[in-house]
């Protein structure tokens, strides 16, 4: 009786997390999050059969249900979605979901098929004790295939983080508590724990994967961007926040869509903040523009040696990302990087700078100098559903990922760089 209530109240939390996954993987259209929503739904059904089987008596039917869900679905596409998530290069994907698809199905095929053997009853059976040597060899290579993914991506990830790269350290923590997940399927799923252990594990593996995957995406508010320009009207719902503005500042009118210099990458500042803003004029001892003490200084009526060298921005914070790309990925790269510094000169009217600079000399080399307002800005910035998108596009063309941390010192007050004709 204590195995059946743990597995019905485990598989009511499964079905629970499950829900949550598939609505998340609907939403955000990850196919990583799509593959672990396959391996919820089978640790799901291995619950609710094992519950089942342990009130009414176990047979053919909930048997082969437990097994496919837990000892087969669930391991492989745990390894399949994290094997999407880590990895770089779009040949190892491809292979992983070919052999993901095709193995499933064969062993799908001979699990329903294979004929059983033994007596069941309402202890938890013994995959040894009921299947012949066919099934269990299909059962154990899943097995190793999952443990052999796990562990590499697991390991991968960690060495890419000792290198600092920002994302993989990010993704460490998610990455560990999905692998761990992994660890407890395979243990439930074995035929050698208890059977209250067998739905602990189980159970344990169902809300792991689902804190672990929740914990690699941003979480949203349900909040639509409808009034952000026609750029961005059509797209479908994503859960941008809704940004708010302190009382008595008005709301900054989103800046006009970025051309592109045909000869280099994209390199654009976004127009300044109303009370900030700087124009051309003629000044003496240039043609071009006055400096940010200059400015601050006619806006605020106070002397220029009176004005921080900053000019209104003592609280700024950056940081210049370094990517290294592998060869033929420029273009596809570049094409990302523009659609992201467009996202962020319409939608984050707190971000002062957002540029992305090809490197002369080093064509696989792109930089990002990203200058926010204030810490809350840059935290905000983190949070973008346009960053998000980024990160995860971009991945198949990174190879490498430095980032430095910036706070701001002496400065001038950015102008609004010059138009260049679109191609």
């Amino acid at each position: 009786m204590l195995s059946a209530l743990l597995a019905l109240l485990a598989a009511l939390g499964a079905l629970l997390v499950t829900g949550l996954l598939i609505q998340r993987a609907q939403k955000d259209r990850l196919l990583y999050l799509i593959a672990w929503s396959f391996t919820q739904v089978g640790l799901s059904l291995a619950l609710l059969s094992m519950g089942v089987g342990f009130l009414a008596g176990f047979n053919g039917v909930f048997f082969r249900v437990m097994e496919l869900g837990a000892a087969l679905i669930a391991p492989v596409w745990l390894a399949l979605g994290m094997i999407e998530l880590i990895a770089r290069y779009v040949q190892v994907r491809f292979a992983a979901w070919l052999f993901a698809i095709s193995y499933t199905f064969v062993a799908i095929v001979i699990l329903l098929l294979d004929p059983l053997k033994g007596k069941l009853s309402k202890d938890l059976p013994k995959p040894r004790d009921t299947y012949d040597a066919l099934p269990l060899l299909l059962i154990d290579g899943a097995h190793v295939v999952a443990v052999l993914a796990l562990a590499g991506c697991t390991g991968v990830t960690a060495w890419l983080a000792s290198k600092q790269d920002q994302e993989a350290a990010e993704l460490l923590i998610p990455i560990a508590l999905v692998a761990l997940g992994g660890v407890l399927v395979v243990s439930g799923s074995r035929g050698f724990l208890p059977a209250p252990l067998a739905v602990l594990a189980l159970g344990g593996a169902a809300g792991l994967v689902w804190y672990g995957a929740m914990r690699t995406i941003p979480v949203y508010d349900d909040e639509d961007y409808d009034d952000h320009g026609d750029d961005y009207g059509d797209e479908p719902v994503t859960g941008y926040e809704e940004q708010g503005y302190p009382p008595g500042r008005r709301e900054p009118v989103p800046a006009p869509t970025p051309s592109r210099d045909p000869r280099r990458g994209e390199l654009r500042f976004p127009e300044p903040a109303p009370a900030e803003d700087l124009r051309f004029r003629e000044n003496p001892a240039g043609p071009t523009a006055v400096d940010g003490v200059g400015a601050a200084a006619a806006l605020g009526g106070l002397p220029a040696a009176d004005q921080p060298r900053t000019g209104g921005l003592g609280g700024a914070c950056g940081q210049i990302t370094v990517y290294t790309l592998l060869d033929g990925r420029e273009d596809a790269f570049d094409r990302l990087a523009a659609e992201l510094v467009k996202a962020a000169r319409a939608l984050e009217p707190e971000t002062v700078i957002f540029a992305s600079h090809e490197v002369v000399g080093a064509p696989t080399q792109r930089i990002f100098y990203q200058l926010f307002r204030d810490d809350a800005a840059f935290a905000a910035h983190r949070r973008q559903p346009h960053l998000q998108r980024f990160l995860a596009e971009s991945r198949t063309h990174v190879l490498a990922t430095n980032v430095i941390e910036l706070r701001l010192g002496a400065a001038k007050v950015p102008l609004p760089a010059p138009e260049f004709p679109g191609r």
